[in-house]
Parts: structure tokens; C-alpha cells; sequence
């Protein structure tokens, strides 16, 4: 079909070397008189859409032709050959590599990349490098004076291994002499189902093939070897079937020592460790191949010595080190570093971190402090806690432990009261006027107990003489105008509380209402021989008190007590009344608790060091005593120096139920009586750990928490620097006298310094013309007023 006669109908042909009728000008052999678009017309001829007879395609010339598209980019992509060419002879010629060969010049490049200078210029690579160059002998090697190996794993391959859950925990060995280092290298390459099916067919083949040639002709070794390993292929089969992966990997253990010999006897001890935790497997040094060993820890698998070891990841499962980080408390603080786990992490404890009570019992002593118990340590770390946290803290001391040598003396926060002067009146009544009808009968058991601390009653006549006791303290507390018979009626007629210490009765008061009873019983025809037995009894026992006590127990309330409900700690210290004897002691701790333990509150806490020295008799008061502490929100700290001492008295200090315990190395015994007490049985690795002697270890207890650790408690005093701390303070006295000597303009300039004038502010000043007359900007004035401040 056409467009008009005479034009040509031929699109097959070409036209001037152009199959497609377009102009040809930039192609070689292009038509000098191409038709333009815009010379078209009726006149011109244009190119016709009929088919050509001599292509049976009309695009069959684009790819065979010599022009066209494919002469097209077979110009360009030979224009841009020849332009690279040309960049390069031009780089070559001008460049430094000019007329060397490609090998040369690839040796110079590697030159160039090479550090300019010496190590000493790049301090992050000496960081790396080591001291010494490496020397590499048979089985060692030595580097930075020190003795290193690495050394292979080996498994017997016909052998049942066995292992039980989390079996690789024991590839880390432990306990170690000081300078010895031990890194245990894994390395794990998951193999792919190719060739897992290459070679589980593979070994199936050859395991039935080996399987019969040992029956026929194997011996018990070799066809027990055979069916282990035809157990295997089936157990792995079935696991890989079910979804498991096929694992490759290879174990190093890199040892570094001090010495030689230090290092064969880490080695050898290594080896019998193996032999004790898994029986199959053995560690050694490929010998003369500790270079490659040693460069070759972090290649990949199949470029390392040996074969190795394949598991299926459910073998594989109990290859991860279960371990433990210790206690990671939020607020905690550092009291030592674990013991007897794979992490000896730091221990991170919060001390204050309980609601109710705590128990601490060690017999451990600490001859740095001065032999002071550690228990006397651990109370001084929950005081200093307390009082961190705004809480107030009173401290019972009853194994002269001396807290100024086991922390700071914290003199501003502390109220002391020496229970050895007799400091609080026996007769003395403390608490709130709303509670006097509860106080009074409370005061009376407290008397009463310190009668019987100082006389021990029998069961006949306990209760006649507590009867006539308490009769003849009531009767006396009404003569002083303190008490009333009928006392609900009489409320504002009572005068228990908050009275002049002055003003209250002492023991010499009372000594004379017992000798009038006694004497009345006497001469009494119809005469009652249990009640006089009984006031014979109290009239020697408060005698005996005040002749031969009576400086404690015959005195007016000291009026420094009085300012211990502003101090923030306070020390009762019944360290001395022991030697007076016990029953003397104990009286005075009755007679003290209540009023120690009245004032305090939510987060306040008791602190009793030497709990064992107190009396079975009196701990029901005390525990009573505490119990009302409980309820107001107080705290109780129970210290022993003897961990058997504190299971017997587990009915007092109730230590399976504490917020956390804190106990010290036992015996086998003791642990068989701890583990009775609390009714369950603890793992055998940790009985053995908290058995360990000659150290000094520490066994919390919190919850389900369950950690063994060295203990490191800091007590914001270190005495193997106190010749430091002298030194330094003797220095700056010597430099104090030598710096107010220095006088002239740098003395001045330096007190200057000292106790700067405040500058003035450019920004709070209101902007100034320079004065008429002078120079100066509202800049320069500020500066001359800030000069003598410089």
C-alpha cells in the first residue's frame, strides 16, 4: 500500500547504509541527501509500509546487518575500549608506576599500603601488639614472659557417652592458680541439607556394609565400635527427620601460665578434670603445630586441624553453660565476688532491701579489724544502709563489738549510752499518756523479769513471789501519787509518763516496802509461810541489788537520754555488765529495750550483735517487745557468732522465715541440722561450696536466690591505707604555713582567686554612650571593672 506513485516501496532496502529509511548522516556510508521530516510534501517521496520481497522480517536486519542498532553499539562499546586504553597509557605515563611491569607495580602498591614508621607512632596497635615477639616451641609457646598452648579436644568415638543435661558446663575448669588464664574457644558451622543427605545416605550404606563384614570376620571391639556407630546414624536420622539441624564444631582451650612448670601441672590438672566430669574425653597440644594452632583459633571449620565433632542440635542443646550472675540488685552494693560458679561476677546486694527481719550468723573473725566478728560487720553495713536510706537505727551490743573500728564514727548522727553507768532509771515509764493503761502492766513484767535474772525461782515458788512482787509494785506506785487502784475511772489522775527524772522513785524506795512486808509477816501469829518465804526472797534480792549493783540499777534517768529520740543512730552497749554476770546484764537489757525500741517507726531498725548472749527468759519479753516494732513498720537484725547457736534458736529469731540470711562456712553436721530446720534438702554442689574451709565465704540466702560468694564488705574504711591518709594529711599541714608565708601580689592574686568578686553581667547592663571626653565603650568600662577579679 502507498501514499503516492513514483516513490519507492521497498522498506527492506537500504538507504545510504540505513535498513530503516532513517538519515544515515552520523553512520558510516550515509546518504548525503537524506529526506528530512520537515522537506516532506506531495512532491517529495517518503518511505512506504509495504513489505519487502527481499526479507521476510521487516526488523530481520536489526541484529545482522552491518548498521543499525547493532552497528550502533558495537561503535560504542569499542569507543569506550579505546578510551580506557587511552586513560590508562596516559595514567602510566604520568603516574609513578610509569614503565614498571603489572607485578612490580602490584609489589609497590603493597608497599605503599604498609606503616610509615615504628610502632611507637600508632598507640592504638601497641595496644594489640604484644611486649615480646612470639616463640613457638613443640607443644608451647612464650609470649610477653609468659607460657601459652593450645589445646585440641579428642572424643574415643566408640564410646557411650552418656552426658547428662547442660554437660558443657564442665568444659570450663576452674580454680586456678594466681596468673593462670584459661579461654575455652567454640566454634559452630551449621551444615546444609545437601549435604546432610549426601552423607547420611552415605554413611548408611557404609555402616550396613561395615555392620556385616564384622560379623563375619570383626572381633567384640571393633563390632561393638560398629553398632555405635549404626546407633548413631539411626538416633541422628530420626532427629534430623523430626527437624533438627546438624551441627560441626571444633573446641579449643587456649592455657597462658607464668612459668613452665606452673603450666604442665594447669595442663595435667585439666586433663584429670576431663577424665572425672565425661571419661571420654581428653584434651591435648598437636605437637610442632602450635603456629597454626594459634593463627588458626578463628578460621572457619573446615580449615582447622582435625576433624572435629558433629552433633545434631538436640545433642548439641546441652552443650550451653548454664551459669549464674549472682545478685544484680538495682540498688545494690558490692560485698564480694561469687565463689564456686563458672561467673565470678561481683556481687551486687542491697542491704536494705527488707520489709521484716534478717539473720546474719558466722564464727568467722576479722583480724585486720582488730578481730572483730564478721556478723559485728555485716551489722554495720545494715546500719550504714539505714541511715542511707532516712531511716533510723538503734544498735544493742552485747559482744563489745566496737562500731567506730568497723565504719565511720558518724559522731553528728550517733547518740551512745553506756549500759555499764546505769543511764536509765528501772522505775522510769516511757511512752504516750493515750497508752498508760497498757504501759504500766507491761512495766510491771518487765521488773518482774529482772527480778528473776537476778534470782532463779523454781517452779514452786515462781508464782507466789511474781504474785507479791507485782502486789507491793503496785502498791508502791500508788504511795507516789503515780498509780490509782481504779485506774479506767481515774485517767487524768495518773502520772506515769513524761515526768522530771528527778522526780520518780529509785530502788531504795522500794527496798524498805519489802523489809516493812516482811517484817509484818513476821510477827504475824496466823502467819502465811509461802508469802513470807516469798518476801524473804525480794527483800534480799533488792537489797543484794542495791548494795552490790546499785550503781546501775539504784540512779535517776540520765537527762542526756533525752536527746536519743533526735539522734539518728544510737548504741546501747551491755558489752561490760557480761563480766558483772549474766542475770545482770539481762536485767539491764529488759530494762532498756522498751524504751530503746518505742520510738521508732516504718524503716527504723534494731540491730542485736551477740544475740546468743541473751537469756531464754527473758527473749519472750523481748520478742514481745519486737512484735509491737513489727507492727508499727520497724525492722530487726539478728547477729550470731556461731551459725549451731542460731539454728537452736530458730524459735526466737524465726530465721526460715527472714527477708534473707546471711550464714558462714558449716560442717557437715550443721548443714544436716540446716537443712532440718528449713524441711528441704539443698543441691549437692552447694552443700560442698558452703563446707569449703580456709576461706572467708558468705552464704546468702533470699527467696528462691541461693548464692555463695567471697566476702569483700566496704565499710567506708580501709585500714591498709591509713599511712596514706596520714601522710597526705601530714602534708597538708606542713604545706598549709608554707602557702600563707607567700605573700607579695601572687599571695593577694591567689586569695583573690580564692574568694572572687562577682562579675557583672554585659547582658543586665543598659546600653551607654562612651563618656564625653574619653574612649571608652560600655565593653571596655566592664572590662576594667572585672580586671581585679582575673
Amino acid at each position: 500500500m502507498s501514499m503516492n506513485t513514483g516513490t519507492d516501496t521497498s522498506i527492506g532496502r537500504t538507504r545510504g547504509n540505513s535498513s530503516t529509511g532513517t538519515s544515515g548522516r552520523s553512520l558510516p556510508g550515509g546518504d548525503a541527501n537524506p529526506v528530512r521530516g520537515d522537506d516532506r510534501g506531495l512532491n517529495k517521496s517518503t518511505p512506504t509500509f509495504a513489505p519487502s520481497s527481499a526479507s521476510a522480517s521487516p526488523f530481520g536486519t536489526f541484529g545482522t546487518g552491518e548498521g543499525g542498532l547493532a552497528g550502533l553499539r558495537r561503535a560504542a562499546v569499542e569507543a569506550n575500549a579505546a578510551a580506557i586504553v587511552d586513560r590508562r597509557k596516559t595514567a602510566d605515563a604520568d603516574g609513578p608506576y610509569a614503565g614498571l611491569s603489572a607485578k612490580e607495580r602490584k609489589a609497590l602498591a603493597r608497599a605503599a599500603r604498609r606503616l610509615k614508621g615504628a610502632f611507637e607512632d600508632y598507640p592504638h596497635l601497641l595496644a594489640m601488639k604484644p611486649r615480646e615477639g612470639y616463640v613457638f616451641r613443640s607443644d608451647y609457646f612464650e609470649v610477653d614472659g609468659s607460657l601459652a598452648c593450645v589445646l585440641g579436644f579428642f572424643h574415643d568415638d566408640a564410646a557411650r557417652d552418656d552426658f547428662g543435661a547442660f554437660w558443657g558446663i564442665g568444659r570450663i575448669p576452674l580454680d586456678f592458680d594466681l596468673g593462670v588464664s584459661v579461654v575455652l574457644f567454640e566454634q559452630v558451622r551449621r551444615m546444609g541439607e545437601k549435604w546432610i543427605d549426601d552423607h547420611i545416605s552415605s554413611s548408611d550404606k557404609l555402616g550396613k556394609l561395615d555392620s556385616g563384614e564384622q560379623d563375619a570376620s570383626g572381633t567384640a571391639s571393633t563390632r561393638r565400635k560398629a553398632e555405635k556407630v549404626t546407633t548413631d546414624v539411626d538416633t541422628a536420622t530420626a532427629e534430623l527427620q523430626d527437624g533438627a539441624s546438624y551441627l560441626h564444631v571444633h573446641n579449643r582451650l587456649l592455657v597462658k601460665a607464668p612459668t613452665l612448670v606452673i603450666l604442665d601441672e594447669t595442663v595435667e590438672s585439666i586433663s584429670r578434670l576431663y577424665v572425672d566430669r565425661f571419661g571420654t574425653v581428653k584434651v591435648a597440644a598437636y605437637p610442632g603445630e602450635q603456629k597454626q594452632e594459634l593463627a588458626g583459633l578463628f578460621k572457619k571449620n573446615d580449615k582447622k586441624r582435625g576433624k572435629g565433632q558433629h552433633f545434631t542440635s538436640v545433642e548439641f542443646a546441652g552443650s550451653h553453660s548454664l551459669v549464674t550472675n549472682g545478685l544484680n540488685d538495682t540498688g545494690g552494693e558490692y560485698v564480694g565476688s561469687m565463689f564456686g560458679d563458672v561467673n565470678n561476677s561481683a556481687v551486687l546486694f542491697d542491704v536494705n532491701d527488707y520489709g521484716h527481719h534478717v539473720v546474719v550468723a558466722d564464727s568467722t573473725i576479722n583480724n585486720i579489724l582488730g578481730r572483730a566478728h564478721v556478723p559485728d560487720m555485716w551489722g554495720s553495713k545494715v546500719s550504714q544502709s539505714a541511715l542511707l536510706n532516712n531511716g533510723r537505727v538503734v544498735h544493742l551490743v552485747l559482744d563489745g563489738a566496737n562500731l567506730d573500728v568497723l565504719g565511720p564514727k558518724l559522731s553528728k548522727l550517733t547518740a551512745r549510752l553506756d549500759m555499764n553507768s546505769g543511764d536509765i532509771n528501772m522505775f522510769e515509764m516511757f511512752g504516750e499518756r493515750d497508752d498508760e493503761l497498757s504501759i504500766f502492766p507491761a512495766h510491771l513484767e518487765k521488773i518482774v523479769l529482772m527480778a528473776e535474772q537476778a534470782y532463779e525461782t523454781t517452779e514452786n515458788d515462781r508464782s507466789i513471789i511474781r504474785g507479791s512482787l507485782k502486789e507491793t509494785l503496785t502498791t508502791f506506785y500508788i504511795d507516789k501519787g503515780m498509780w490509782l487502784r481504779n485506774a479506767k475511772e481515774n485517767r487524768k489522775r495518773l502520772r506515769l509518763v513524761n515526768l522530771d527524772h528527778k522526780h520518780l522513785p529509785r530502788l531504795q524506795d522500794l527496798v524498805t516496802y519489802f523489809e516493812t512486808q516482811y517484817r509484818a509477816l513476821s510477827n504475824s501469829v496466823a502467819r502465811d509461810e509461802e508469802a513470807l518465804h516469798a518476801y524473804n526472797v525480794l527483800r534480799l534480792l533488792f537489797k543484794d541489788l542495791l548494795d552490790n549493783n546499785g550503781d546501775l540499777f539504784n540512779t535517776f534517768t540520765n537527762e542526756e537520754i533525752d536527746g536519743v529520740f533526735e539522734a539518728r543512730r544510737v548504741l546501747y552497749d551491755f558489752s561490760k555488765l557480761l563480766r558483772r554476770g549474766k542475770g545482770v546484764a539481762m536485767a539491764q537489757l529488759v530494762n532498756t529495750v522498751g524504751f530503746a525500741v518505742d520510738n521508732l517507726g516504718l524503716g527504723d531498725t534494731v540491730i542485736i550483735h551477740g544475740t546468743e548472749n541473751i537469756d531464754n527468759r527473758v527473749k519472750e519479753y523481748i520478742d514481745t517487745q519486737f512484735e509491737r516494732l513489727f507492727a508499727r513498720g520497724g525492722r530487726v537484725a539478728y547477729l550470731y557468732n556461731d551459725v549451731d547457736k542460731m539454728l537452736a534458736d530458730s524459735a526466737f529469731n524465726h530465721f526460715d522465715k527472714a527477708d534473707w540470711t546471711v550464714l558462714g562456712s558449716m560442717s557437715e553436721t550443721t548443714v544436716a541440722t540446716y537443712q532440718k530446720h528449713l524441711a528441704q534438702d539443698i543441691p549437692p554442689d552447694l552443700e560442698h561450696l558452703v563446707t569449703t574451709k580456709g576461706r572467708t565465704l558468705a552464704y546468702l540466702r533470699r527467696g528462691v536466690s541461693n548464692v555463695v560468694f567471697d566476702l569483700d564488705l566496704a565499710l567506708g574504711i580501709n585500714p591498709a591505707r591509713a599511712e596514706q591518709r596520714a601522710q597526705i594529711e601530714s602534708e597538708r599541714k606542713t604545706e598549709a604555713p608554707r602557702a600563707a608565708q607567700a605573700g607579695g601580689a601572687r599571695g593577694a592574686a591567689v586569695r583573690r582567686v580564692e574568694a572572687p568578686t562577682q562579675p557583672q553581667r554585659p547582658a543586665m547592663l543598659p546600653r551607654r554612650l562612651p563618656s564625653a571626653g574619653t574612649n571608652r565603650s560600655p565593653q571596655n568600662e566592664l572590662q576594667m571593672r572585672m580586671a581585679p577579679t582575673r
